[in-house]
Order: structure tokens, then C-alpha cells, then sequence
């Protein structure tokens, strides 16, 4: 098994135990709110389902459009929307459907305003035009900011129009067709949005450092929040002179001069631009998928301001004040509605299949959201839909599993079920059809095939006055039992060095007493951790270290037995049994020289009955066994060139594996390394030669020691005799 694959397991969720049941339990928000597609239900924070509004699709599969960025309502009740990639200028009438009032040339239209006259007015980009299509149908370039875009547009109470701008951040005055100056240079890259506050100013939410701006004449502006985020693109004015704004990371913006492939097909954007429009799905299905980006916050006229919800979406496009306390939200990657009070409590309204919610529309008890990738505009109810339906995530079982029931926790109106179930984590062909739909009174069994994958489908329905309210959903199952993964078997040796001690350690002290009564005791003279050499632990030489990975898909207890055999036999024999810990130290001091293998055997059987439970093994490399020191061979010595000096040769060999260290001393001294006479400690047998100096003359014990691979020490000693 790869690094990867074992990685990857240590980080799944610990399953029960394959042989009891498990439970897939949802009863709380942020379980509810994993749905992957969410209509005419609710999620409120205190985790329950209910009905909610209804979506009502109006206009949906217009030729050319990929999104509806922004939304107005004429005097008439009609829904005026802007769209991309088409550049173009709708009119939703109900009864009649929508219809092109005009397509502009450019690529998006990003904001629109109708005046008391109908006229309508709507912002573009790439071109910074405002573009008008007046109430009789005429159409014209009202007006040229010479910018590259317009983010957003608002009418002044004064008959003006006013334009935010990017990337130069400017905010402009429109008078009347080709007429307007610069209002506000707010300091920043764009205005993605403005709103007029409850003493008459106007407020504008910048990107790219997402600030609030005030504007309280021409040229006189200030900053009244600082968001810390990259873009502040949603602002509603709440009685009482508070503001609820919408604060993100960058990559809402569409970028200028979009090719229509790079958009159409739900993906692209340029990377080089910070405010290139992010189209990539969420990382799961359903709006508490995706690592929060953004959040609703509250400024209060003092300039304070505090956290009302932080939506589990990558941006937010557009608020809207739904009463004195609420404010509806709509986000991004997912795509969602969310309603944000002022206390803090939060609801999920609906989660579309659509990847954007873009733009939001209130007029009296009449609400409409407009979406991207791909463009609908939906009409939402003002009281509670009489069914809706709430789809849950693929959940991931880890394993095949068998199911058993669904049980709810509701009351009133009523609830039905239905399931299917895959091996592949997106719902596809390869997966069962939906089982049919079972009314879920108490409980139901589930009927969809055993699987890894299991998808589930509430349809809540009002009963007379009624509503459901659901408030858990648990579904049981069983996994399959998988097979233990054993990955590497690691065999460490006397090569890799053992070390005594910690940073204040000092060796224990040992003694000897001796027949006549006196007792003399030993220890090193140092502290601190060090290495285990060759002759101050000889028992450290026939230690055998044996490590091996090993995971359960089912998080079952795993035991593990240890064999070993010799490369030259047949049979395995039982090192250790039933181990709980992935390592294994045994004494090979009492096994013959030679090539051996250990095979580990994982078991889950500690889990499992019997003729459940099941094994795997592996088994490691080569390792070499030694416990028989080297010689010495010939040792010998002759008189140096130079008085005082002797050189001594011979040879180190050992039977089994290489020399790995030659040394001497003179007259039991200190020991000093010497090497072989070719340089290189590669072979079983070397050579060596060496001269020692300085000496006195007279005759010296030089001793010679040679090491193996396996740290067994051979000795030899030499008389020489010095001039």
C-alpha cells in the first residue's frame, strides 16, 4: 500500500464496528444543512426542516445566457432582469413570460434601476456604459463613464443617477443623457455596490479592500467599515439607521472582456485577475459544504460592527431587508437563500441547483431571485409552500453496506421517503433508480440495494393547516466487512543505532564483589544521550526491530501475528502472536547466520465472529542474521621506515556479511579508526595496513578489532617491538 492510500485512511472517520449496526444520524443545522438540493424547505438554526418559501421557476433556458446579475420592478409589477454573457435587457411579465427588450453588445449587465417614469437604466461591463430602454421601447447609450465597468446603480431622490465604478473606483452623477461628472472618488479598485442611508447619504461597498464608504456630499467621503475581507458587494438599510452588509473573499466579479466559452459551460475565469468570476461548483452538493469565505455582519451608526452568521458559501451577491430585524442573503458556490436576523438566528430558505443565487428583488410580499451557471429567475412565495422537497448529500458509507430503516423525529402534515443508493460518489447511470416514495410515519424500511453511496429525498406536504416539521432523520445501516491494509514491513538491525538516555541521562551504575568482601563499582563518567557503540552494550547487537503500517476500512481492532523463516526453509514459524502494536523487538541471537523473511498477519477477528471475521498479510524483505564476529587473519607487524614506528597488517573476514570498521589500540589506549588498504569497507574480507608512530622502544601489545555489519567484534593482538 502507498504513503498515500495509508494517509488518506488515517484521515477517513473512524466506522463502528463492522458487525454492529451504525447509525447516519441527522439532528441538527449544520446536518440539515449538507442537503444538495433544498426548494420550498427551510432550515432554521435550531435545526429543524419545515416549509418554506416556494420557487416558483418563471424564466429559465433563454438563448445565450448563462447568468441574470441583476434585477428591477417597473411601476407595473414587471420584473426588469440584466443578463451574461449576452449582454442582454429583459422584461418578466406575468402571463406573458419573459421577452428581450434589448441586447446591448456588451457582455454582462451588472446592475439596472427604473426611474417613475418606467425608463428603464442598466449598468455594463466590459465598456462602462449606461445603456437605457426607455418606456416606449427606445433604446440608446444613455451614458459613457469611460470606465471599465459598472458594478452598480442607484436613484438619487434628487432625479440623478448614480454610478459605481471599477477599477478606478469612482462613483458618478447622471443628470440626462451624456451628462454627469465624477460624485465620489472612494480610493479603492470598484464600487460593487451603494445604498441610501436613513439620514440621506450614500453608502458605497468597495472591493478590493471591502470597505463601506460614506458619501455625505460631492468629493466628501469616509470610511465607516473596514471588513478585513476583499469585497463588500451587499448592503441593506435597516430602520433605525443599522446596515447589514455582505462581506467576501475576491472572485464574484465577473471579469471584463469574458469570452462566452470561458463562462457558458460553468467554468474559467481569468487567473490573472483578482476579480475574475469563480463559476467552480462546491466542493460538496449543498450549501454547508464549503469552508466559509464570507460573512453577514451588522454596523451600527457608531461604526461598531458584529458577526450575524457566516454562511458556509465562497460569496455573498445581494441582501435585501425582509422586516425590521431580518435581512435574506444570497450566496455563492454553493448557491443559496438565507435568512439572517438580528439576534443571530439564521435559516436556509433554499438551495437551487443553480451554483449562484446573484440578485434578489422585494416589493411588497412578492420576493424574486435571479441565478447563474445556469440562468433561472424564480418567483418566491410570501407564505410558506405547500410541499417542498429536501435532497441529502451522497453520504459516504466508506465500505458497501446493507441498510435497515429510516426513522423521523416530526409533527404534523406529513413526510414521505424515497433512496438510492451507488458506488461512485456523483449520482450517475451506474446508480439504482429511486425507490418509490413511502410515506414515513415513525420509520421505513429502505429498499434501495446495498452500496457504499446513499442518497435520500424528503417531500414534506402541509396537511390542512398543518405544516411538517422535521427534526431528525436517522437511517441505519450495516457495512460490509473489508479486509485489514498492511503496508510496509520494516526490519531495523544493529546498523541502525540504538541510543541510551535522554538530555540529563547518566548511566546506571553496576558493581562486582569480589571473594575477600570488596565491592567496586562502575559507571561512565558522562551524561547526555548517546549512541550504543560496539563494546559498551554487546546485548544491543541481537536486537531485531520489526515495523509495519496496518489500517481497518471499518475501524475494526486489529491483532497481528508475526512468523519468520529462514530463505532456505519452507515453513513459517510463529514469532509473536495476537500483538496489539504495529512493532515487534525480539533477541536473534539464537537463530543460525543466515537470510530470513518475516510475514505479518492482520486480523480483525477481535471485531468479527468467525465467519466474518477476515485477514490479510504481507510479508517483508530480506534482512541478514549474524551473530558470528569476524577474525582476524594474519596479523603480523615489521619495523617502520622511521624510528619509534611499526606498520601491522592482516586481514578482517567474516563469514556472512561485510567489515564495517577496523580499528587499534596501543597498549590497551585509545581506539583510532584505520580503513582497508582499497578504501572502501564493501566486502567480507579486507585488508589493512597501517604505521603507528611516536612509539617508545621496547615491545607494545597492539590490539586489532573489526566489526561487521551486525556490530560483532572480532579481536586480534600483535607483539611489536620498536627501535
Amino acid at each position: 500500500m502507498t504513503a498515500a492510500i495509508l494517509a488518506a485512511l488515517f484521515l477517513a472517520p473512524k466506522a463502528a464496528f463492522a458487525v454492529d449496526t451504525s447509525f447516519w444520524t441527522m439532528d441538527d443545522v449544520d446536518g440539515f444543512l449538507q442537503g444538495e438540493q433544498i426548494t420550498g424547505v427551510a432550515v432554521d438554526s435550531d435545526g429543524h426542516l419545515a416549509l418554506g418559501p416556494g420557487w416558483d421557476s418563471i424564466a429559465s433556458k433563454l438563448d445565450g445566457v448563462s447568468y441574470i446579475w441583476s434585477l428591477a420592478r417597473d411601476s407595473k409589477g414587471r420584473v426588469i432582469f440584466g443578463t451574461g454573457d449576452d449582454g442582454g435587457i429583459y422584461r418578466w411579465e406575468r402571463g406573458q413570460g419573459a421577452k428581450l427588450l434589448w441586447k446591448t453588445g456588451s457582455a454582462e449587465i451588472t446592475s439596472l434601476v427604473v426611474d417613475g417614469k418606467d425608463n428603464v437604466y442598466a449598468g455594463s461591463t466590459p465598456g462602462g456604459t449606461v445603456f437605457r430602454v426607455a418606456a416606449n421601447g427606445d433604446t440608446s447609450r444613455y451614458f459613457e463613464t469611460g470606465e471599465e465597468s459598472i458594478w452598480s446603480l442607484i436613484a438619487g431622490k434628487d432625479g440623478a443617477l448614480y454610478a459605481g465604478t471599477g477599477p478606478n473606483g469612482k462613483i458618478f452623477k447622471v443628470t440626462a443623457a451624456g451628462k454627469g461628472t465624477v460624485y465620489a472618488e472612494t480610493k479603492d479598485v470598484n464600487v460593487l455596490a451603494m445604498a441610501w442611508a436613513s439620514d440621506g447619504a450614500l453608502l458605497a461597498g468597495t472591493a478590493s479592500k471591502g470597505l463601506l464608504v460614506r458619501v455625505e456630499s460631492p468629493g466628501h467621503l469616509r470610511v465607516i467599515y473596514d471588513s478585513g475581507g476583499d469585497e463588500l458587494r451587499a448592503i441593506a438599510v435597516l430602520p433605525g439607521g443599522s446596515i447589514a452588509v455582505g462581506t467576501g473573499k475576491a472572485g464574484s466579479i465577473p471579469r471584463p472582456h469574458a469570452p462566452k466559452a470561458a463562462s457558458a459551460g460553468g467554468g474559467g475565469g481569468d487567473p490573472d485577475s483578482p476579480y475574475a468570476i469563480d463559476v467552480t461548483p462546491a466542493s460538496s452538493g449543498g450549501p454547508g459544504g464549503v469552508a466559509g469565505r464570507c460573512g453577514v455582519f451588522l454596523v451600527e451608526p457608531d461604526g461598531s460592527a458584529r458577526l450575524l452568521y457566516a454562511p458556509a458559501a465562497e460569496f455573498i451577491y445581494a441582501m435585501i431587508p425582509a422586516d425590521d430585524h431580518t435581512v435574506w442573503v444570497a450566496t455563492g458556490n454553493p448557491g443559496a437563500l438565507f435568512r439572517v436576523a438580528l439576534d443571530r438566528k439564521f435559516a436556509l430558505l433554499g438551495a437551487p441547483d443553480e451554483k449562484q443565487v446573484l440578485a434578489l428583488l422585494r416589493s411588497g410580499s412578492e420576493t424574486y431571485a435571479a441565478t447563474g451557471n445556469p440562468a433561472v429567475l424564480y418567483a418566491l412565495g410570501s407564505a410558506p409552500a405547500k410541499e417542498g422537497t429536501y435532497l441529502s448529500d451522497a453520504h459516504d458509507l466508506r465500505s458497501v453496506a446493507s441498510w435497515g430503516r429510516a426513522v423521523i423525529q416530526s409533527r404534523g402534515g406529513s413526510v414521505t421517503w424515497s433512496s438510492r443508493s451507488g458506488l461512485s460518489e456523483t449520482p450517475d447511470e451506474g446508480w439504482s433508480d429511486w425507490s418509490p416514495e413511502t410515506p414515513l410515519q415513525g420509520s421505513a424500511a429502505i429498499s434501495s440495494p446495498a452500496a457504499r453511496f446513499l442518497q435520500f429525498r424528503l417531500r414534506l406536504k402541509a396537511g390542512g393547516s398543518e405544516s411538517p416539521v422535521v427534526s431528525s432523520i436517522e437511517v441505519s445501516y450495516r457495512q460490509r466487512n473489508l479486509p485489514p491494509e498492511l503496508g510496509e514491513v520494516r526490519i531495523f538491525g544493529p546498523d541502525n543505532p540504538f541510543f541510551e538516555g535522554g538530555p540529563e541521562y547518566r548511566p546506571p551504575q553496576i558493581s562486582q564483589t569480589f571473594p575477600n568482601g570488596l565491592k567496586v563499582e562502575y559507571s561512565y563518567p558522562r551524561s547526555g544521550p548517546r549512541t550504543v557503540s560496539d563494546p559498551s552494550a554487546a546485548w544491543a547487537r541481537g536486537v531485531r526491530t520489526a515495523t509495519w503500517d496496518a489500517l481497518d476500512p471499518n475501524g475494526d481492532d486489529l491483532r497481528f501475528d508475526v512468523y519468520i523463516k529462514a530463505e532456505d526453509e519452507s515453513a513459517w514459524r510463529p514469532l509473536a502472536k495476537e500483538r496489539k502494536e504495529k512493532v515487534l523487538s525480539w533477541d536473534a541471537e539464537s537463530f543460525a547466520n543466515g537470510a530470513y523473511r518475516l510475514k505479518v498477519v492482520a486480523s480483525d477477528d477481535a471485531s468479527n465472529p468467525p465467519d466474518v471475521a477476515l485477514t490479510t498479510e504481507r510479508v517483508g524483505p530480506v534482512f541478514r542474521i549474524d551473530n558470528v564476529p569476524p577474525s582476524i587473519e594474519g596479523i603480523k607487524f615489521e619495523g617502520g621506515a622511521a624510528k619509534g614506528s611499526v606498520t601491522v597488517s592482516g586481514v578482517a573476514a567474516d563469514a556472512d556479511t561485510r567489515i564495517s570498521v577496523i580499528e587499534y589500540s596501543v597498549d590497551g589506549g585509545d581506539w583510532t579508526q584505520v580503513f582497508p588498504v582499497d578504501g572502501l569497507f564493501d566486502q567480507p574480507r579486507e585488508s589493512f595496513r597501517f604505521e603507528v608512530k611516536n612509539l617508545a622502544g621496547g615491545e607494545h601489545a597492539i590490539t586489532v578489532r573489526a566489526s561487521d555489519q551486525d556490530r560483532n567484534v572480532g579481536i586480534a593482538k600483535v607483539i611489536a617491538v620498536s627501535r
